[in-house]
């Protein structure tokens, strides 16, 4: 897949990685489809051909990159495993987490890629990759399972997902930190995976489901077919051509409501936001205590992921799109999860919630939401409300109660 031409001397070692770490640095600023071959010469001062002396091909430097991200996430899992309990383990794998972003403010320190393109990639450069991925998110699945398979264990296989899924969402917000923050940052979303958000009580669980925004039927069944395209295969793999085939239409008629795919993206994300907004209205509309409406928005829009015709927009999305549209798309979702942040605040002040760090929680419940769609296959044969039961509940008591 990635392996280099078999001279490995101290230089070639070296000038790979160079490669590597600029490459790195253009797909996380750019997504990959704004890493170049071209690109990654010019910053390092050489032609081409001298980075196709390395990586033949585009894709190659990417997977190389993602695969180095992958090694090092996965081996981060190896090092936790063998810890006494999940909560060690999982202190140790997220403190490694809080220590690379740390290291990587140093611009003098190896850039790790983003993994929000890798299904991007063609599958057979890709599995690979997939199996790295699959052998991290089985360790870490370990380490709440105690040797159980996660069919007699679904809390933790639902932990796990929500840990994972909270490891690749850090990235969005932990810039904002100041450095000398970031060990306050790291002990506040411990506690929050620890002990969950809830101070007394059930949660109710509404899995209703939620009206759609606005838009013609058509234009509805576009946007269905284009976000489950995009969060199976990511921006690059989501042609045109697949999205029409997907529902039997010409591409022409992608054109008549669309005018480029990263307007169907920004559709996408809208229609997202949209749902996030219908069920923050539903559940303001039902409840006065913040708890209660904390729990409805969120098993709503956990039952949308699970058994809706297709769940919201993957947020890694973000990453492939121009600068400028992307910056927008951050700034709806910041404020998505502000308005959370609130809510959860609501109930701090009313004790339907436990004191924690509201806006960290925030963050912490959209990279949950978005971890509900990776386990949709799991919930399929669940009926709904117990499904999405479950989940709740490993938000409002934490990932470690039995």
């Amino acid at each position: 897949m990635t392996t280099a031409p078999p001279r490995q001397t101290a230089r070639f070692a070296r000038r790979r990685g160079e490669i590597l770490d600029v490459a790195s640095n253009l797909i996380n600023l750019h997504g990959t489809r704004g890493m170049t071959l071209t690109a990654v010469a010019q910053a390092l001062g050489l032609d081409t051909s001298s980075v196709t002396y390395y990586f033949k091909r585009k894709d190659l430097l990417a997977a190389a990159c993602l695969e180095r991200t992958l090694v090092w996430l996965r081996d981060s899992a190896v090092a936790a495993a063998p810890l006494p309990d999940a909560r060690a383990r999982v202190r140790a794998f997220l403190h490694d987490q809080f220590e690379r972003h740390r290291q990587q403010r140093d611009p003098r320190v190896p850039r790790l890629a983003l993994l929000s393109d890798m299904r991007a990639l063609d599958a057979e450069i890709r599995g690979p990759l997939d199996d790295l991925y699959a052998e991290m998110a089985q360790l870490v699945r370990g380490f709440f399972t105690a040797g159980e398979t996660p069919e007699r264990s679904p809390r933790a296989a639902i932990a796990a997902a929500v840990l994972i899924h909270n490891v690749h969402w850090m990235p969005a917000w932990l810039p904002h930190y100041l450095e000398r923050d970031l060990d306050r940052a790291e002990a506040r979303l411990f506690d929050i995976l620890d002990r969950g958000l809830g101070a007394r009580g059930d949660w109710p669980i509404d899995v209703a489901p939620l009206d759609p925004p606005g838009g013609g039927e058509a234009q509805t069944r576009f946007l269905h077919a284009a976000t489950n395209l995009i969060n199976r295969e990511g921006y690059i793999g989501a042609s045109v051509e697949k999205i029409a085939a997907e529902l039997g239409v010409s591409t022409g008629s992608f054109y008549h409501h669309l005018e480029n795919k990263d307007d169907l993206v920004v559709a996408c994300f809208d229609r997202s936001h949209a749902l996030l907004d219908a069920a923050q209205r539903r559940a303001d509309a039902l409840h006065p205590d913040g708890g209660e409406r904390l729990a409805i928005m969120v098993s709503s829009l956990v039952a949308l992921q699970f058994a809706g015709e297709s769940p919201l927009l993957r947020m890694s999305a973000y990453q492939a799109l121009p600068v400028d549209l992307r910056e927008r798309m951050l700034q709806r979702t910041d404020q998505v999860t502000r308005h959370i942040a609130g809510t959860i605040a609501d109930g701090i002040a009313d004790r339907s919630i436990r004191a924690v760090d509201p806006e960290i929680a925030g963050h912490a419940l959209i990279a949950a939401l978005d971890a509900a769609a990776s386990l949709r296959r799991w919930a399929e044969p669940l009926e709904l409300t117990d499904a999405v039961g479950q989940f709740a509940d490993v938000l409002r008591s934490g990932i470690f109660r039995p």
